[in-house]
């Protein structure tokens, strides 16, 4: 889901039995259909579909579950694109609601960066304002449209979002990377924004079981 051109599908392709592409843009959902049909793929191991954003904040809005099929997923992905939602919060929880029971999360996105370097510990780089923070994308754009999160994210920031979307519990944060927390965070890769040098964070959380009867 939220897949832009489709790279991240064509690496998951070979571990998932059928992939939904979901993106704002008819015009990158014709593009990835169009890439899916030319390489032969049957439209039911992968395909995408338009959907409006005020939809994807819209918890349980049933023209979203009507559009998706009724289907509950195994895993959700968004890749990079956190910082173009005006809410996280809203984003999360509508995506928290399209998994099944156990399904996971999976959020890759910009780490803010502070100006003045604390000591590491459990509120580092997190309890600061935007005036403590360096701007990643200063005039509030990139190369994929406005951004307006230009700040980035910080690890405290991201667990109290899936905490809110119930896919993280409220101690998460001193769970964070132990085996058994529904909550994991940890920096995927460095890129360049901007000309800036940027940590890539992959925030995971998890959605509960259903209590057995």
């Amino acid at each position: 889901m939220m897949f832009g051109p489709g790279l991240n599908s064509r690496v998951l392709a070979p571990f998932v039995k059928s992939i939904v592409g979901v993106d704002i843009s008819q015009e990158m959902v014709d593009r990835y259909n169009k890439r899916v049909e030319n390489q032969g793929i049957p439209r039911e191991e992968m395909r995408a579909i338009c959907i409006p954003e005020q939809l994807l904040t819209h918890v349980n809005d049933l023209r979203l579950a009507k559009l998706l099929g009724d289907i509950e997923f195994d895993v959700a992905i968004c890749c990079m694109s956190y910082h173009h939602f005006p809410s996280i919060y809203s984003i999360t929880r509508t995506l928290s609601s399209l998994l099944k029971p156990g399904g996971h999360l999976y959020i890759a996105d910009v780490e803010s960066i502070p100006i003045k370097a604390t000591p590491h510990g459990p509120d580092d780089n997190n309890k600061q304002s935007a005036s403590d923070l360096e701007a990643i994308f200063p005039d509030g754009a990139c190369d994929a449209g406005v951004v307006t999160h230009k700040y980035g994210f910080s690890e405290l920031e991201m667990k109290n979002v899936f905490v809110q979307a119930g896919l993280a519990d409220i101690d998460a944060a001193s769970e964070t990377g132990q085996i058994g927390s529904r909550f994991t965070y940890s920096i995927a890769t460095r890129a360049f924004k901007k000309g800036k040098a940027v940590n890539i964070f992959l925030a995971r959380g998890v959605k509960p079981q259903k209590p057995k009867p």
